[in-house]
């Protein structure tokens, strides 16, 4: 909270506390001097300030002091004022006035500190969650789903963030006749994690579409990433290109090995390599690895949103029992495919991490893939 909201906030607690004092002293007809009268003002409203922060913070184990320190700081006041006279008349009329008129004065100056609090608050909170539903628009219509065929090979990915912002990132590039499809997963997500995948789809597109160096591709988003990120920032990335050849280039960087479901034997194999994430290290080296990709086989590139989903009992569902759930359902359309792992996925536990999905399939032959 910034300090000058706070220090509204703290105004009103020890304003309204203060005029409890006052009200409870009212209601005693004992003599009080201007002197205990502020000196109790102050004791009351300081101690509520110590409460209200104790409580705002959780320091639960400062209420066992508290409460004894308050004690004894009033006992100490009481001893030094001396004795009290019970007051009657005019001289008690006196003092309910006096206090009225502080006790007036304290709940207004509560009443516009907590006001002037939640107008500042309410516009910062307000102006936040713009902010926040605005990155979230920009979020999604940077990463739309797409559901697209390029020659023989057919593409689905989707990407659902955990929150209104989303970290993780896909995209299908065409040059010429290559295509290129990458996922990317940066660490965390938000709105610092949206705006950080904003930037390397821009690296990304202009690499490839303008440079045309695929093959430094890992190394330009690496180099684009360094000046942004701390050590406890940096992006997974997965890659691959091809044409309607059935050889293509894969590379990752840290991030889950793809899946390639084997139509002619139905077997799932895992791509992987030792790549080690983007953003961590300076001019580093990536190394890009080959797979041959036949008529009807099928590649899934996910993010760990996927494999790290939890049940009530906290077990994990994993790599091994998402290529089981792949094996079930390679053979069908790509977007029941990713209907069918998502909601299995759901069943298994709530989502906690952004969930990204691509799905690249060589078709069996040009009839077929006319059909899709």
């Amino acid at each position: 909270m910034p300090l000058a909201s706070s220090s509204l906030f703290f105004a009103g607690v020890f304003c309204l506390f203060a005029s409890l004092i006052l009200i409870g002293s009212s209601m005693n007809p004992r003599s009080q001097s201007a002197g205990e009268m502020i000196s109790g003002i102050f004791i009351g409203g300081f101690f509520a300030m110590l409460w209200a922060y104790a409580g705002t913070r959780r320091l639960i184990w400062w209420f066992l002091i508290l409460g004894p320190l308050e004690a004894v700081t009033f006992s100490i006041q009481a001893s030094l004022v001396g004795a009290h006279q019970i007051l009657t008349g005019p001289d008690l009329a006196h003092k309910l006035q006096r206090n009225g008129y502080v006790e007036i004065a304290l709940l207004v100056a509560a009443y516009i500190a907590f006001v002037s609090f939640f107008n500042r608050e309410g516009s910062r909170f307000f102006r936040t969650q713009t902010e926040v539903r605005l990155a979230g628009e920009i979020h999604r219509a940077m990463v739309p789903p797409k559901h697209q065929t390029i020659g023989n090979i057919e593409f689905f990915g989707t990407a659902i963030p955990s929150s209104e912002v989303g970290g993780d990132l896909f995209d299908i590039v065409e040059t010429g006749p290559t295509w290129h499809a990458y996922v990317a997963d940066v660490s965390g997500h938000g709105v610092a994690a949206g705006i950080l995948m904003s930037m390397i789809k821009s690296t990304a597109a202009m690499q490839l579409t303008k440079l045309n160096r695929p093959h430094e591709l890992l190394a330009d988003i690496n180099d684009v990433m360094l000046p942004l990120t701390a050590t406890a920032n940096y992006l997974t990335f997965a890659y691959v290109s091809g044409s309607d050849a059935q050889q293509l280039n894969f590379a990752l960087a840290g991030h889950l090995p793809i899946l390639h479901y084997q139509a002619q034997t139905k077997t799932i194999l895992e791509h992987s390599d030792t790549n080690v994430p983007l953003g961590l290290f300076k001019d580093q080296a990536f190394t890009i690895s080959q797979l041959s990709l036949s008529a009807g086989d099928l590649l899934a590139i996910v993010t760990d949103g996927f494999t790290e989903v939890f049940d009530s009992k906290e077990n994990e569902l994993g790599m091994e029992q998402l290529k089981s759930m792949l094996l079930t359902h390679a053979e069908k359309s790509l977007p029941e495919i990713h209907h069918n792992l998502r909601a299995a996925a759901l069943a298994f536990g709530k989502q906690s991490d952004d969930q990204t999905m691509l799905l690249i399939r060589r078709a069996q032959s040009a009839t077929k893939l006319n059909k899709i």
